[in-house]
């Protein structure tokens, strides 16, 4: 398990959580119209800086201030507790979207290396039940959504795996079958690229990234 999915998961008090940067973020910060939100970075170098905790490495570097990207995650410095670095939106459409109602999802990588599992990931929180809080995130991980020369298209590549929960599904479609009422939530749509201890560096140049705007 990569280390977001594992912070992610485990929740454990006094170990900052990358959900809860991302969550708090997104909460303090000011809506903006669609199609202007401006990207923001989080890493596990920064994190540290900020929060304390567990020191880990990466950085994510904004090469403009377009909505859009480019941005830098770089994951090479090899801390031994591994590295995380990611990118998110101020605010998004997305929140208190049906799954289903969702048309625009997705961003184009560029890398060192290829992805294996859990190296970069789209990440969503959802409500189950619809406009509730948080149930769990649905991962879409690039290993088994790579797009087409990298450009990832979740909503209509019909071979996209989003594991939720302890379910994987083919694509988008079954996954919003699967979860009529289900909603994406306000804690914040995010990607992040992860390097565990023992594996490789890598570095991961996002553009194009589109949570949900300029339509949901």
């Amino acid at each position: 398990m990569k280390l977001t999915h594992r912070i992610l998961a485990t929740c454990s008090a006094g170990m900052l959580l990358v959900s809860a940067f991302v969550v708090g973020a997104g909460a303090a910060a000011l809506p903006t119209a669609p199609g202007q939100n401006k990207l923001q970075c989080f890493s596990g170098t920064t994190d540290y800086v900020l929060y304390g905790g567990t020191q880990y490495g990466g950085t994510c570097t904004q090469i403009s201030n377009g909505a859009k990207g480019p941005v830098v995650l770089n994951n090479t410095d090899s801390n031994v507790n591994g590295d995380y670095s990611g990118v998110y939106v101020n605010s998004s459409t997305l929140t208190g979207s049906l799954l289903g109602n969702v048309t625009q999802l997705g961003y184009t990588y560029a890398g060192i290396t290829s992805p294996t599992p859990g190296d970069l990931s789209l990440n969503l929180p959802i409500s189950i039940v619809g406009n509730g809080p948080t149930d769990a995130y649905a991962y879409v991980d690039a290993y088994y959504c790579p797009g087409v020369l990298g450009v990832v298209d979740i909503i209509n590549d019909p071979v996209c795996g989003i594991w939720f929960e302890t379910s994987e599904y083919a694509n988008w479609s079954a996954f919003a079958a699967a979860y009529p009422t289900a909603t994406i939530t306000s804690d914040g749509a995010f990607v992040v690229a992860e390097r565990t201890p023992g594996e490789a560096p890598a570095m991961w140049t996002i553009t194009d990234l589109v949570l949900g705007k300029p339509g949901k």
